[in-house]
């Protein structure tokens, strides 16, 4: 007897000893699933008839129990059942007489409950002979099937051994390993041109496109499709690997760039030139990083890159960093005949490792790169991670989210403060300014602790039209204040006056709130004024034509040169309060003001004095004849809604 029948009768044991294993194992499985069902049916018996039960057991109503008889009627399998009260003491019975006789019975017992309280229990007995007929049934056919698959089984092993049992097994065998361990490098050897063999082909096939495929698919992950950098997601793990590195003797840098005026051209010219500046700005960043060795240079955003650099010192990290500015002050992009070119702001953060997470050293190199910026771009901020100066920057970037918190809440809130004039006999109505205050926690915050913040990161034009905004729904909800008052002063930053829709916009807001447009005097700084005397005199026109009133605020503070006051249609000039707090002790003081009076008067611009806190001050400003006064000697500012309802 050769090996080879020998392996085929051992393969023909086994297949044997297999199925009839298999056919154990139905049996059981068939078992299972009937002693399932009689539980399943059980549970249905139980709860078909537990309302019923329930009255009879309680109310011994003789009803209810011809309706147990009734549903039960028809469940054949069910022998008997019998119910219990809660002394298990049986009040029905009630046998299925096709099965009187019966020893062998199943029996399951379910209590009664009603509203968590067990009232008695319900006895089933269910046909042993019944539910196992299906199983012998099923024990028949299945030694019927082992008989003949024996036979079958004793023609086609030769013949499945040599044709198809090793090469389905090496092909799942090297399915299963293309699987497990993502390997593609797997290739079978064709033989053959029947399903097999053609199989074998078209796995070679599929693991090579999946390989490609595969390829692909890493490089996109970490790749940014626009200029090919690399893109957050590869920076951030190269920056964790990094951070979680033992390399304590070296110092790292973490870089933020933002493109200068980028938007203004993308949104202008369109996002096709845009993204060609992009991909131009971003070969000129890759020519200065490619020759440092480790340095990951990724686009993180629309125009902002981030730069990784290892084992670094601040030296050599500006002149980098300052190749970099120059390579991007160099760079223009042609369209059309026009240059387009773009400034970097930079921001650096100098680390040690192992030190702390990702997200801490983004967020400060993203404030380096605030710091950059607001200094006027196309500049470069480097700080270390821990550095105070990197803290108290971090401060005033904070001020930022608070404030446009504050906006979207409302806790920007409206104060008034009066300006009374110098002769309160005359029957004149009052006036107010506008005041700003952020109410955090309860607490009241004044306006210097922010403003000079909101400042810097050009935000006063949101501040400006967020007070504009509320003023206009206050003196709409109360038309009485509105009639008796002259005028509510508003201030007005310089970025506001020089935003291209300001006046309209203005304009829009207040004719929607319908507003008398006399009742709103605007203040412009006369350091905004002087700035932007362009800009400032178009702005005045335009409203000034619709019946606004303009004030010149802080006078006597910037003033170079009294020509710009023959340009501009003010209404009013405010003298700064630094004169006014020490005019009844300082004669210089006193002079000054007087001689801003005189100006006043032959241009016919009626004065207003603010920081009026006593008697003597008063008395001197009446000595000059200053028209109006405003300061804590006539009252604080208040909320709108309370000076409102006085």
């Amino acid at each position: 007897m050769t090996l080879r029948v020998k392996l085929n009768l051992l393969f023909v044991t086994l297949l044997f000893m297999t199925n009839s294993l298999i056919a154990y194992l139905l049996i059981e499985k068939q078992k299972e699933i009937l002693s399932n069902n009689i539980i399943q049916q059980a549970e249905v018996i139980s709860s078909l008839i537990s309302q019923d039960a329930i009255k009879l057991i309680v109310l011994n109503d003789p009803d209810s129990a011809t309706d147990i008889s009734d549903k039960l009627s028809n469940i054949s399998s069910l022998a008997k059942i019998v119910l219990y009260d809660t002394n298990d003491k049986a009040i029905f019975k009630l046998q299925n007489q096709r099965h009187h006789g019966e020893t062998r019975l199943i029996t399951k017992n379910s209590p009664l409950l009603y509203k968590g309280s067990e009232l008695g229990s319900v006895e089933l007995f269910f046909s042993h002979e019944e539910f196992y007929e299906a199983t012998s049934a099923l024990v028949q056919f299945l030694f019927q099937i082992l008989l003949v698959a024996l036979l079958l089984t004793g023609v086609f092993a030769l013949f499945i051994d040599r044709h198809f049992s090793k090469r389905l097994s090496d092909l799942n065998d090297a399915l299963k390993t293309t699987a497990d361990q993502q390997d593609y490098s797997i290739r079978l050897p064709v033989a053959g041109s029947d399903e097999i063999g053609e199989a074998y082909q078209h796995f070679n096939e599929l693991v090579t496109n999946t390989e490609k495929l595969t390829n692909k698919l890493q490089d996109q992950a970490i790749h940014d499709n626009l200029t090919g950098l690399y893109n957050r997601l590869y920076i951030g793990s190269k920056l964790n690997q990094l951070i979680a590195s033992n390399t304590a003797e070296q110092t790292h840098a973490l870089c933020y760039f933002d493109l200068d005026k980028f938007k203004i051209i993308n949104d202008t010219f369109g996002h096709p030139v845009g993204d060609r500046l992009l991909i131009g700005l971003s070969v000129q960043l890759k020519n200065v990083t490619q020759t440092i060795e480790g340095a990951i240079l990724a686009r993180i955003g629309g125009d902002e890159f981030a730069l990784l650099m290892t084992d670094i010192s601040q030296e050599s990290l500006s002149d980098t960093l300052e190749q970099v500015k120059e390579n991007v002050r160099n760079f223009s992009l042609d369209h059309q005949g026009q240059q387009f070119s773009v400034g970097i702001s930079v921001g650096a953060v100098l680390f040690k490792a192992p030190h702390t997470d990702m997200h801490t050293l983004f967020s400060a190199a993203d404030t380096a790169c605030y710091h950059a910026k607001n200094r006027g771009g196309n500049s470069i901020s480097i700080f270390g991670i821990d550095s105070p100066e990197l803290q108290s920057e971090k401060a005033i970037i904070n001020w930022v989210l608070r404030i446009r918190s504050a906006i979207v809440q409302h806790n920007l809130l409206v104060y008034l403060q009066p300006i009374v004039h110098n002769n309160q006999a005359l029957d004149q109505k009052p006036s107010y300014e506008a005041l700003i205050r952020l109410k955090e926690n309860g607490e009241l915050i004044p306006p210097l602790d922010f403003i000079p913040t909101l400042e810097r990161f050009q935000m006063m034009p949101e501040i400006d039209f967020y007070m504009i905004n509320e003023v206009a729904q206050c003196l709409q909800n109360s038309p009485e204040f509105l009639d008796d008052v002259e005028h509510i002063s508003i201030n007005l930053s310089g970025i506001t006056l020089a935003e291209p829709d300001a006046a309209q916009n203005i304009l829009s807001i207040l004719e929607n709130a319908k507003i008398p447009l006399n009742k709103i005097c605007f203040e412009i700084t006369e350091t905004t004024a002087v700035s932007n005397l362009k800009e400032a005199k178009i702005f005045i026109e335009q409203l000034s034509e619709k019946g606004c009133v303009f004030s010149l605020d802080d006078f006597g503070t910037g003033m170079a040169s009294f020509e710009y006051l023959y340009t501009l249609p003010l209404n009013y000039l405010k003298i700064d309060g630094s004169f006014i707090k020490s005019i009844d002790k300082d004669p210089v003081k006193y002079e000054m003001v007087k001689a801003m009076k005189v100006i006043a008067d032959l241009m016919k611009l009626e004065t207003i004095a603010e920081y009026v806190e006593n008697q003597e001050i008063i008395n001197k400003l009446d000595e000059i004849g200053i028209d109006y006064h405003q300061g804590y000697f006539y009252s604080q500012p208040k909320p709108i809604a309370d000076v409102m309802n006085d």
